[in-house]
């Protein structure tokens, strides 16, 4: 059925993936909905057939919301294959002129970590989970200030007994984490 696909996480990118993108770049200002006629094996056939969904999803929402858990000081491989299929030559800029077809949508990502990560902590710099993302949805098109990045800290706290002294800090960015959260859902759909 025409856009509908698999639940579930999609799988990550393969070698027909690849080729077909390689060719759209070749030929340059492809049409997404002329990529199909494009694959020129079943492989490329079927990559574009898991990928395409994903990029109209994208293309249509108005606001992208986006729930990960830090892990490894980055995104769960899930939502990296997701970013890798996402990121087809040309599926987020116009053909022709480049512009963005992202410009007007909102992405509001909500990070869960288990440790701390800001300014004064003893991981300040390890959080390439947040930068990760706010580099990726700029760099397909998507303004700064409609790119909101919402963060709960030492989630883990009230779980690992060495980290029990930072459960009031833990209840505080759960807190400001929701705070953020309502805000941004009473904001609207500006």
């Amino acid at each position: 059925m025409a856009g509908v696909r698999a639940p579930g996480p999609p799988g990550p990118v393969g070698p027909g993936y690849a080729a077909l993108g390689r060719r759209v770049e070749r030929l340059g200002g492809v049409q997404l909905g002329d990529v199909a006629a494009l694959a020129e094996t079943d492989d490329e056939a079927r990559e574009w057939a898991l990928t395409e969904p994903l990029i109209n999803e994208v293309r249509a929402a108005h606001t992208l919301l986006i729930g990960s858990p830090m892990y490894n000081f980055s995104v769960p491989a899930t939502l990296k294959a997701w970013i890798d299929r996402l990121t087809f030559p040309a599926a987020f800029h116009a053909p022709g002129t480049g512009a963005s077809v992202l410009d007007g949508t909102r992405v509001v990502a909500v990070l869960s970590r288990g440790g701390a990560y800001g300014p004064g902590t003893p991981r300040n710099g390890h959080d390439f989970q947040a930068p990760y993302l706010r580099t990726y949805f700029t760099n397909l098109g998507v303004p700064e200030d409609r790119l909101h990045i919402v963060k709960a800290e030492m989630t883990i706290a009230g779980l690992v007994p060495e980290l029990a002294r930072f459960q009031g800090f833990a209840a505080d960015s759960l807190e400001a984490a929701r705070t953020a959260v309502r805000s941004l859902a009473t904001d609207g759909f500006r």
